[in-house]
């Protein structure tokens, strides 16, 4: 779980790969701080295939109110807590 920015912003596009041999799920929340995973309930919830990439684009650009903030997880329902292993996504936030 991580705070990517503890004031409100706008995501205008998401690249988020995984190079896992199974899919990963990249959670946003909008929230100030680091969420409580599998407490805190996600705004969206991203699949990120096998091998493969999430790339999307937000026009007009996905608000947070109050700040954005992030988790990955093994499991695609909001009480999902299981981690994600080093190494295995990379996630880019084009953020304002």
């Amino acid at each position: 779980a991580t705070n990517f920015k503890a004031t409100a912003g706008k995501i205008h596009a998401i690249y988020a790969s995984n190079v896992n041999a199974a899919v990963r799920y990249l959670k946003l929340y909008n929230i100030a701080a680091a969420p409580t995973v599998g407490t805190t309930v996600p705004d969206l919830t991203l699949i990120l295939p096998i091998n493969g990439a999430c790339n999307m684009t937000f026009n007009p650009p996905m608000d947070f109110s109050v700040g954005i903030s992030f988790a990955l997880t093994t499991e695609a329902t909001d009480a999902g807590t299981t981690a994600v292993s080093a190494n295995e996504t990379v996630v880019n936030l084009m953020y304002n």
